[in-house]
């Protein structure tokens, strides 16, 4: 009897195991997934069935397998493609899994990255449209050819004078070494109407005769290249069209702009470009290198000129027309730093980094020039961000003293603070940022100057008695300044920064001087803050 009820029992449960297992098109229908694609996961090892029947062919699935179809449906809702999702159903181990999702939000975040590049190049370009621009220029990036070039470089009136001048270099030059193009070499780096940094340029294919006027050289352009093709008439709307292209790209340029012309009237634009750096430019920690002395480099350098590349330098013609923090640079004896300079070994200077204990280091060479002791600065520093650009500026010195300085106190800028206090009920209350300019004339209350989350200044109250608290992105601080009529007093920066009341449409504006660092050590000019009322 006993022996029958285990029997039954078997027989029963082998009854209930096949009430649980489905068919197909049962398993089809109940997780939503087509026959077809689950025929296609069968043959790629995905979702195998738990038995085939060797008479019918039919596939059979327990409801263990649900799990396992809503499993692959939920991935490649996430984008995982079948052979990802292949490997994570043979996975068990959570630490696994967790290096596959941190592998597929690397891939999405790129996709979203190059998605907002593309979403910006079609804004820039329907927008440039909208505002009546009848060419829509193809911009690529690329890597390119060489060219050998036989040329001359020069201050040319116009870039038409250049281009007779590379005309006349071919006709000059023999035959059989001229090659087809001609080439004007653009070393500007901003919009001039005349006195323009050219070299005119004839392709050539062999060398240049022992008595030739020209110069010779090949043009690398690097690994990438920014490049466009238009005709003679719309070179200026050509030069535009790939500086929006670079901005809403997150690339800059990074040398001279070539212009090469065909037989045939087509014009080729191209310029080499850097794109953002894809790891922080700074040190993760402060070097510990041992000090070497350079008694060349000590004293004091004041900036004369900002380019890209060492190539576009000339001295007497700068290139760049805007300040910068660092207008005046000191080389303290032994190697010490001084506000953001966080100091020097021989052939490279060091700037503090966004973050503590981290830093910058820029590689610097020293050549005289024509009588002229210049300093040429690799600038890695690109601010608070640490994510600059892969090429660094080079920012041109000249030499100013040769004074052995001890300690920053020997060259800070300081001004007269002994000021007895005046009342100003005008200005008492607390003002809130509002922008950030270079000329107080330069404000516009319908404008934005500089983005909000830019603005370090968050804002200013005058209290009674000359009492002052100033609220920035590092804090609230009351304790360093005072204020007389006229002027906020830094006690500790020995700066006194001036202050103005204006009436602008109506609303009252408070236009404070920002000095920092750029002006007590930096050799820089003063900007303004502007708050209004709270």
């Amino acid at each position: 009897m006993q022996e029958r009820n285990s029997a039954v029992f078997a027989i029963a449960k082998s009854e209930r195991k096949e009430k649980i297992m489905y068919r197909i098109g049962e398993l089809s229908k109940l997780c939503n997934i087509s026959v077809k694609a689950l025929r296609y996961y069968d043959a790629q090892g995905l979702l195998i069935p738990d038995k085939i029947d060797k008479f019918t062919g039919y596939r059979y699935y327990s409801a263990s397998k649900l799990v396992d179809c809503y499993r692959i449906i939920a991935l490649k809702e996430l984008g995982f493609s079948l052979d990802e999702i292949k490997v994570q159903l043979s996975v068990d181990n959570r630490d696994k899994i967790t290096e596959i999702l941190n592998a597929k939000l690397t891939e999405l975040n790129l996709l979203i990255e190059n998605t907002e590049k593309q979403l910006k190049r079609i804004k820039s370009i329907k927008n440039s449209l909208t505002k009546g621009e009848s060419n829509m220029f193809n911009v690529i990036i690329k890597e390119t050819d060489e060219i050998r070039i036989a040329f001359v470089r020069r201050f040319y009136g116009s870039k038409a004078d250049a281009l007779r001048e590379a005309a006349d270099i071919a006709e000059k030059l023999p035959k059989a070494i001229i090659g087809r193009r001609k080439i004007i070499i653009n070393y500007e780096t901003e919009y001039k109407e005349s006195d323009f940094d050219l070299a005119a340029c004839a392709e050539i294919t062999g060398s240049l005769p022992k008595n030739s006027a020209c110069s010779e050289k090949t043009l690398t352009f690097g690994n990438n290249v920014a490049s466009l093709c238009c005709k003679e008439n719309e070179l200026d709307e050509a030069y535009k069209a790939i500086i929006r292209h670079l901005e809403s790209s997150d690339y800059k340029v990074c040398g001279a702009y070539y212009e090469i012309y065909h037989d045939d009237g087509t014009v080729e634009l191209k310029v080499s470009v850097s794109g953002k750096a894809k790891e922080p430019l700074y040190s993760g920690k402060k070097s510990n290198a041992p000090f070497t002395d350079d008694p060349e480099v000590c004293g004091k350098w004041k900036v004369v000129d900002i380019v890209p590349t060492r190539e576009q330098f000339i001295y007497g013609k700068p290139k760049c027309s805007h300040s910068t923090w660092l207008h005046e640079l000191y080389f303290i004896d032994g190697g010490k730093g001084y506000w953001a300079v966080d100091g020097w070994t021989k052939g490279t200077m060091f700037t503090g980094g966004p973050k503590p204990d981290t830093q910058y280091a820029n590689h610097y060479t020293i050549e005289n020039i024509d009588g002229h002791k210049l300093l040429f600065l690799e600038m890695t520093d690109c601010g608070d961000s640490g994510i600059g650009f892969g090429v660094p500026e080079i920012w041109v010195y000249e030499k100013a003293d040769d004074r052995h300085y001890a300690s920053q106190e020997e060259f800070r800028k300081c001004d007269n603070i002994d000021y007895p206090f005046v009342n100003d009920t005008a200005v008492l209350g607390k003002w809130k940022v509002r922008d950030f300019v270079i000329h107080k004339e330069s404000f516009d209350p319908d404008k934005q100057n500089l983005k909000e989350e830019d603005l370090f200044a968050l804002s200013v109250e005058f209290k009674e008695n000359g009492a002052f608290v100033s609220a920035t992105q590092n804090g609230t601080s009351g304790v360093t300044s005072v204020w007389t009529k006229g002027f906020v007093l830094n006690r500790r920066e020995k700066t006194a920064s001036a202050y103005e009341i204006k009436t602008i449409n109506g609303k009252e504006y408070l236009f404070k001087e920002w000095k920092c660092g750029d002006y007590s050590f930096g050799g820089g000019r003063t900007y303004w803050y502007v708050f209004s009322r709270e």
